[in-house]
């Protein structure tokens, strides 16, 4: 390599990064797959994009790593600020720029307004996620104010046309929505203070022939739990770019003399199809971000939440934990209900010590009839939350988030503790702390069910401070507790990103486990996020979220997507339950050890009522496919179900894994053959016919299982 070449190179397993070394603005001159290693500086140069029209500027603003306005950039400038003293007209420049191993470190600098840029791109060799780190300093005499730092600004190629987003609401997460890329601006501005039901920080820019397996498509993620916005722009010159970073309110974010300011992490990949690039983004997660725990088997949960809901005492939660034991339960969560003055949702939040009126003996008998079936004990908290109604807020109102002389509207009857503050995180750290001593509790379900509103230390904004604090809270006990396990739960969906999965490993994916509404929550979810941490548990027949009755196969097959658990009340299921449950337990525990790096793949449909995927052993030795009929179809048949992931070279034997063939049966004048014995065809075949589905009654589902046949004659 030149001393001073004109491009920057990073090379992962199938894709390559480019930064062109201009003189004054380093930017991103390709991402995508993998460049030949004899492409050198002086044949780049050639398509550099030169062309400029008269009727604008008379030199062609570069759409660089850091685009401003002070450059004749149109778009969204990557940095607005200013100091007391004076209006900033920013112009950074490049000051040093250095390539080592997977990583290039940019350094950019303005001495008029005495401000210095980082940033630092990486490209993981193994899972081809690239990373974008940028941090301000401030090496003036004054504070500078900030009102937009964007995290990282990506140049979006001509023919990347699609924009697909994921929005939703309480119990329905996730949802894929797609717009045309074309002039103006999309804006996808998340003011909730958390990673929010209504938008996810996940953005996929695509090409018009994007399918499951094919069609150019750039993934982007923003590793934050806080406000965020994603603007994806079509300038008049056909320039296009995604820009995402945290959405500042008024004088939230001040840098002060000396000081910095550091970005959440932009992860992106750009690769063929959509599975592609989901099971890149599963690898990194699972390589760079997870806890170490999670690699672990994940074992079997039963919540008391939909069971029991605050109606709790001693007996009733021992007879519930003695039907999930029966059932195959490896861990039993006592959720909400079990501090003092918390017969509702509307008191309590705040004061975390065990309620002696409903728990005599605390909560000692009932941690000792979890561990006496061999089980782990974990306990629900809402750490972040005060209700009015609590000894901590009468003690201490100046606690919560709030602006003086403003009425705070509450959620679920509850306001937000100021967990940036140093004292509120002690007393926090020390009742949480002082309980996972106590009862050596393996697992916290960690809640947050309500928006951020004025979201103040009573004179200024504070939002941006929060989802650090609460990272920092998090880190703090998993150092104090290294055994310890946290999930995010947000009433259900509402905080998964990068952020907060360095410091939990599993998230509730929804509050609603109807398992029809479950099927494209899961999907959407699965689409940036590793199956093993996600939440999904077998509810009553009667969901209490829709009020839809569904059957138990339907409920198991779609729960065994995720990390398998019960959210039912196992005292009154018959025999006839008990031993469907047990059958689905017993696969799962069969399978988990292989299941926690599985590959996973979405499966091209004929209908798009019928909702398929795939867990794939990371030997490809084994598989479990699931699918599932959402409505009745307009044909007599469903026709032949392509599968994916499997190695075309081996034979496979596939059978049906899932127990209800008795009410697969009477919709069906002749059943497919695997449906009734193991048969054994190629993975070629699998992949590229498929098997025929039976005939499937509407809201029904199947799982069948592969397996290498390894005594071919």
């Amino acid at each position: 390599m030149s001393r001073n070449p004109a491009f920057f190179r990073l090379d992962g397993t199938s894709s390559s990064l480019l930064v062109a070394n201009h003189k004054e603005w380093p930017a991103i001159a390709w991402f995508g797959e993998l460049l030949d290693t004899n492409i050198d500086d002086h044949m780049l140069a050639h398509h550099d994009d030169t062309a400029h029209s008269f009727g604008t500027l008379d030199a062609a603003p570069p759409l660089s790593l850091f685009p401003q306005s002070a450059t004749g950039f149109m778009g969204s400038p990557a940095l607005i600020g200013h100091r007391q003293t004076a209006s900033q007209a920013v112009c950074f420049a490049l000051k040093s720029i250095e390539h080592t191993g997977h990583t290039i470190n940019i350094v950019l600098e303005d001495h008029i307004s005495a401000l210095q840029l980082n940033v630092c791109l990486s490209l993981d060799p193994t899972s081809d996620v690239a990373c974008i780190a940028t941090s301000l300093l401030n090496n003036g005499s004054d504070d500078f104010y900030v009102d937009w730092l964007a995290s990282a600004t990506l140049p979006l190629p001509n023919h990347l046309t699609q924009c697909i987003t994921q929005h939703g609401r309480w119990g329905l997460e996730n949802q894929s929505h797609t717009r045309t890329i074309g002039p103006g601006r999309i804006d996808i501005s998340n003011q909730h203070g958390r990673t929010g039901h209504e938008h996810t920080p996940n953005v996929i820019c695509a090409s018009d022939d994007l399918s499951i397996d094919h069609g150019d498509a750039l993934f982007v993620h923003l590793g934050w739990s806080g406000n965020y916005s994603f603007r994806i722009e079509q300038l008049n010159n056909s320039v296009a770019y995604l820009q995402t970073g945290v959405l500042l309110n008024p004088g939230e974010e001040v840098v002060t003399p000396g000081g910095s300011l550091h970005c959440p992490k932009v992860y992106f990949t750009k690769g063929d199809g959509l599975n592609q690039c989901t099971q890149r983004f599963h690898r990194f997660a699972r390589q760079n971000v997870l806890p170490l725990w999670t690699r672990k088997t994940r074992p079997v949960h039963a919540n008391s939440w939909e069971a029991m809901y605050f109606d709790l005492n001693d007996n009733d939660l021992k007879l519930l934990v003695d039907a999930a034991a029966k059932i195959g339960a490896e861990r039993f969560i006592l959720d909400d209900g079990w501090f003092i003055n918390r017969r509702d949702d509307t008191a309590g939040l705040g004061d975390w010590t065990v309620d002696e009126t409903v728990f005599p003996n605390r909560l000692k008998p009932l941690v000792e009839h979890v561990r006496s079936h061999n089980m782990q004990f974990g306990l629900w908290f809402e750490p972040e939350m005060v209700n009015p109604d609590s000894n901590l807020y009468r003690d201490h109102p100046d606690w919560v988030l709030h602006f003086t002389d403003r009425d705070t509207p509450l959620g679920r009857g509850q306001l937000v503790l100021d967990v940036a503050r140093k004292d509120v995180s002690e007393y926090l750290f020390n009742c949480i702390s002082a309980l996972v001593t106590e009862y050596q509790i393996d697992y916290i379900k960690w809640d947050m069910n309500r928006d951020l509103v004025l979201a103040g230390d009573g004179i200024n904004y504070k939002a941006s401070k929060q989802p650090p604090a609460v990272y920092a809270l998090m880190q703090k006990l998993n150092n104090a507790h290294p055994d310890l396990e946290i999930e995010s739960c947000a009433s259900g969906g509402a905080r998964c990103d990068f952020g907060v999965l360095a410091q939990t490993g599993r998230v509730w994916a929804s509050d609603n486990i109807d398992p029809l509404a479950r099927t494209t929550i899961q999907q959407g979810f699965l689409r940036f996020f590793p199956p093993e941490i996600m939440g999904a548990h077998v509810g009553h027949q009667h969901a209490h979220l829709t009020g839809r009755h569904t059957n138990l196969h339907t409920r198991a097959i779609v729960a065994l997507q995720g990390q398998y658990g019960f959210e039912l009340d196992a005292r009154v299921l018959d025999e006839q339950d008990i031993a469907t449950l047990q059958h689905y337990t017993d696969l799962y525990k069969k399978h988990r050890a292989w299941l926690n790096d599985a590959t996973y793949w979405q499966l091209p449909t004929n209908n798009t009522l019928l909702m398929a995927n795939g867990l794939v052993a990371e030997s490809k030795e084994q598989a479990l496919f699931s699918v599932v009929l959402l409505d009745s179809l307009s044909e007599s048949r469903p026709g032949c179900q392509r599968l994916r992931g499997l190695d075309p070279s081996l034979h496979y034997r596939v059978q049906l894994a899932s127990s209800n063939l008795e009410q697969l049966a009477p919709f069906n004048k002749i059943l497919p053959e695997w449906c009734t014995e193991t048969i054994v065809t190629s993975g070629a075949l699998l992949s590229s016919i498929g098997l025929s589905l039976p005939v499937m009654p509407p809201q029904s589902a199947l799982l069948l299982h592969c397996s290498v046949e390894k005594n071919l004659s």
